[in-house]
């Protein structure tokens, strides 16, 4: 597995330093742009990682790389759980990124604050709002790449471009109309809201959300994952 990892990330390490910079000079001109800082951090947590990770089944498919690794001594489970665990690896990368970024401008604000652009963005600066712009890119992207690698890893890179956008539209449609459906009363879902909103009024509640959103988001991409070892393991070459 660490044999995968390494790979992986040696594979990417180029497009991931040229991703790194294109994408954060534009989403920082963006943030100054609408006055928004904390849009930094979820623009490169799902971008980042969604982008690279099809770069690398990309590469995978056109370099015959995935046939080439079954005469390693790399199990498909290894293969499988390498590219979960680089995927993740990363994600971590762009928070981190995202966040640094992030505290660029704010300090940029505070020591340059001529700029009208730029004026104003420390002083409406939250720690609170910070962690949660960082926690959100996290379900998001795992959510996203649960949904899509275990497609990819059953049909292959070229199959699956086909059904993932057809899957992710499902999924909208059905979010949509199930209100009309299902005869779902969306008004009983207010209580939960009102108490999502109150916790995140305080440092404590705000962390107890980050950690309920990282808990079920890290569930979601191990099941995904182990979906993903069961299904490379019935494909064929």
């Amino acid at each position: 597995m660490k044999a995968m990892i390494l790979s992986d990330l040696l594979t990417v390490k180029k497009y991931m330093k040229q991703q790194a910079l294109l994408y954060t000079v534009i989403v920082i001109a963006l943030s100054i742009f609408m006055g928004n800082i904390y849009m930094i951090v979820p623009f490169l947590g799902v971008m980042m990682p969604f982008s690279l990770a099809f770069t690398l089944l990309a590469y995978d498919e056109r370099n015959n790389w995935e046939q080439f690794r079954l005469v390693l001594p790399l199990s498909r489970r290894n293969v499988i759980a390498g590219r979960y665990a680089s995927l993740a690896i990363v994600l971590l990368f762009s928070i981190v990124l995202g966040l640094a970024a992030c505290l660029i401008v704010v300090a940029a604000s505070s020591f340059i604050p001529n700029i009208p652009e730029l004026f104003g963005l420390s002083a409406s600066f939250s720690a609170q709002e910070m962690l949660l712009s960082a926690i959100a890119p996290v379900g998001m992207i795992c959510v996203m790449l649960s949904i899509t690698l275990p497609l990819i890893a059953r049909f292959g890179m070229t199959k699956a471009v086909r059904y993932v956008p057809v899957f992710f539209l499902v999924v909208i449609l059905l979010g949509v109309g199930s209100g009309e459906v299902f005869k779902l009363d969306f008004g009983s879902f207010m209580p939960f809201l009102n108490t999502v909103g109150s916790m995140m009024e305080t440092v404590a509640g705000t962390f107890a959300i980050a950690g309920i959103i990282i808990a079920v988001s890290a569930v979601i991409y191990l099941a995904s994952c182990m979906l993903s070892v069961k299904l490379y393991a019935k494909r064929e070459f």
